[in-house]
């Protein structure tokens, strides 16, 4: 399936997030760095609450980030971050992401390939049989949420 990331539609599971005087830089808007932290808070979150729940552990790391910038955003206010399972494969996943600023404007897209580990080796394995079930799951519903 193929997903327009930037389409809210397609997120079941979102956070809010709070813009902070912090996170401006010397342009004046909200520095570039911080739509990454904004979306990995989402992504961390959306695997903790849908994506474990209920497996067996595995553990997950950062394989690669791919983000396109939209808009601008600036403080102060807020912003809704939203992740969603979109692919799974034998031994990653990736994971979609989306920034909307306070007026429902979509300010990033993000993807990011997150790779299944194993802590002894360091090296990546396959996911277990169940959570790759779960994965497919996930990655096929229309909203990234169990059905």
């Amino acid at each position: 399936m193929v997903f327009d990331l930037a389409d809210r539609g397609i997120y079941g599971f979102a956070t809010s997030e709070r813009l902070r005087f912090a996170d401006v830089d010397a342009n004046g808007h909200i520095n570039n760095g911080a739509f990454l932290q904004l979306l990995e808070s989402s992504r961390v979150s959306y695997l903790r609450a849908i994506v474990r729940a209920g497996l067996p552990p595995f553990r997950l790391v950062v394989g690669r980030l791919e983000i396109d910038f939209r808009r601008q955003m600036f403080y102060p206010g807020t912003a809704t971050a939203c992740a969603r399972l979109i692919e799974a494969h034998d031994r990653k996943c990736l994971v979609g992401h989306a920034l909307f600023d306070d007026e429902e404007n979509c300010t990033a897209v993000l993807k990011a390939v997150m790779v299944s580990l194993n802590e002894e080796t360091g090296r990546s394995v396959p996911f277990a049989p169940a959570v790759r079930t779960a994965l497919d799951r996930l990655a096929a519903s229309l909203n990234g949420l169990p059905t």
